[in-house]
């Protein structure tokens, strides 16, 4: 029975000690990596369709950029259309920049933009309809952009 007392006391110090139930301290765990934060930004939406989402997505981008973070914009599905020559040159919505004019300056920033060769392929979008600075992705191209920190955001 002695010896279960000490052991007791002595659980109860190396716990005090240690600090469990204790908040962590940001101090204690910094990151793993110096690389930037990931946004990567599914765009599905068709501009012509529902030009607002397509434009939050292109603003959102750039305030991403804005705060030093990475920006990936993956179009697909019917966004497929905004990065090609479907999509008039002065396109816009509302007041705003035109979509290409926003695609193509946040191309310039450093944002890699990745479009879906299966739903080109599905919506007649050639690889030669694609803006400059846009590529057909892979699914390697893709998901070596995704990593466990990625923010993903869909339009």
């Amino acid at each position: 029975m002695r010896s279960f007392g000490i052991e007791f006391l002595l659980a109860f110090v190396f716990i005090s000690a240690g600090g469990c139930g204790r908040a962590p301290s940001a101090s204690i765990a910094p990151p793993a990596s110096d690389v930037a934060p990931l946004v990567l930004l599914s765009v599905t939406s068709d501009a012509t369709e529902d030009p607002q989402a397509v434009d939050m997505a292109l603003k959102l981008a750039g305030f991403s950029l804005d705060e030093g973070r990475h920006v990936v914009l993956f179009f697909n599905v019917r966004g497929v259309k905004n990065p090609s020559h479907a999509l008039a040159d002065d396109f816009a919505f509302e007041q705003d920049e035109p979509i290409k004019q926003q695609l193509a300056d946040l191309i310039e920033r450093g944002v890699d933009v990745h479009v879906c060769p299966i739903c080109m392929k599905a919506l007649g979008v050639a690889e030669s309809d694609l803006m400059e600075g846009a590529q057909v992705t892979t699914r390697a191209g893709l998901f070596s952009n995704i990593r466990s920190d990625t923010a993903v955001l869909t339009y």
